[in-house]
């Protein structure tokens, strides 16, 4: 029984000296279960951002292009009614107003805008901490 007493006594001691180990806020499971959680969503937060820059870019390229195509077909007109000094009043009035909304479309082109895709399922998931309930072993006095 001597022995049997001390292996409670041994069991009591390891315990004891776990108990009193603070908590290692970096180093529990649910905690490494977060961080990954973390670095996932943030690695699909920034391939996403990627993703959507490219298409900016492919996007203003796009429509440099075209306001370029704009351009030209403006400066054939200006060029044309300067060389054969027909022109107007009217056609400087449009030729200015064309040329400034050119410019305002090269600034700040108003047929793009960034959206939040509301039908998309979450795309990173929200996680919560739960408590399951249990039994502990109860412990008699």
């Amino acid at each position: 029984m001597d022995v049997q007493l001390d292996d409670v006594v041994y069991e009591h001691d390891i315990l004891k000296q776990e108990l009193e180990i603070p908590n290692k806020s970096n180093s529990h499971h649910l905690l490494k279960q977060i961080d990954e959680w973390k670095k996932d969503s943030i690695d699909k937060i920034n391939q996403l951002a990627d993703e959507c820059r490219t298409d900016v870019v492919k996007l203003l390229d796009k429509n440099k292009d075209q306001l370029i195509d704009s351009f030209r077909k403006i400066s054939n007109r200006v060029r044309k009614g300067r060389d054969d000094e027909d022109y107007d009043e009217r056609d400087l009035s449009k030729w200015m107003t064309e040329l400034k909304q050119l410019k305002d479309e090269l600034i700040k082109p108003s047929n793009f805008r960034i959206e939040e895709d509301k039908q998309r399922s979450p795309w990173i998931q929200k996680i919560r901490v739960r408590e399951d309930f249990h039994e502990q072993a109860k412990v008699e006095n």
